[in-house]
């Protein structure tokens, strides 16, 4: 029983940390920009893969639906990669977080329906649907990207089963990574039409939000 238990531990994590170097590498393929790639980089994919799969068990373990594992390792893994790359070139790869949230879909479906957990899907869609208007006000009028819509799309997928807690968690890390990041903007000279990637502190925001 302990040797299962931990295999369900380690293997979201030791997952988690080998699936976003490559997805990393596609996506950045898929950009045009393969030059952008760099050892840093690499070890933030490592990284933040092993967080989306510790995020992930987590996830399961307070639902206590085992089958919602795969869904959100995959969801997860798209996320940091696809903020790998925001983070690299300050665009996001469309393919990338597009096949991300079919798949997500896909194992969101199997495994909630194998579970019962049908208000878990509905809140799911709702989860992303929400999301998907935040961010497409703030393309509007506070000069995200639309690539930032997109992401924000697939992050909401893994927020089914999300906690009050966890989404003002959340709100308030990605907060704190929005004002960090415009802090340092404004150290090295730029101003506030100087943009910068939101994808790591999205991603951040949703693996909190999911798991806590």
């Amino acid at each position: 029983m302990i040797g299962m238990w931990l295999g369900a531990v380690v293997a979201p994590v030791f997952v988690g940390s080998v699936a976003p170097p490559v997805l990393v590498r596609h996506g950045l393929a898929q950009l045009a920009r393969p030059d952008a790639g760099s050892g840093g980089l690499g070890l933030a994919s490592v990284l933040g893969g092993g967080a989306a799969g510790a995020a992930a068990t987590a996830t399961s373990h307070r639902t206590e639906i085992w089958w919602l594992a795969p869904a959100l390792l995959v969801w997860g893994c798209a996320l940091v990669a696809a903020a790998c790359c925001d983070a690299a070139s300050q665009r996001i790869p469309t393919p990338l977080v597009r096949r991300g949230g079919v798949l997500t879909c896909v194992f969101l479906v199997v495994g909630l329906a194998m579970a019962g957990d049908w208000p878990g899907l509905v809140f799911s869609g709702i989860a992303a649907t929400a999301a998907w208007l935040t961010m497409l006000l703030c393309w509007r009028f506070a000069g995200a990207g639309f690539g930032d819509v997109r992401l924000a799309t697939l992050g909401g997928l893994g927020l089914g089963h999300a906690t009050h807690r966890g989404l003002l968690v959340a709100f308030a890390a990605f907060t704190l990574i929005t004002v960090m990041q415009a802090v340092i903007v404004l150290a090295r000279g730029g101003n506030r039409r100087t943009t910068f990637a939101y994808g790591p502190g999205l991603t951040v925001g949703f693996l909190i939000a999911a798991a806590v």
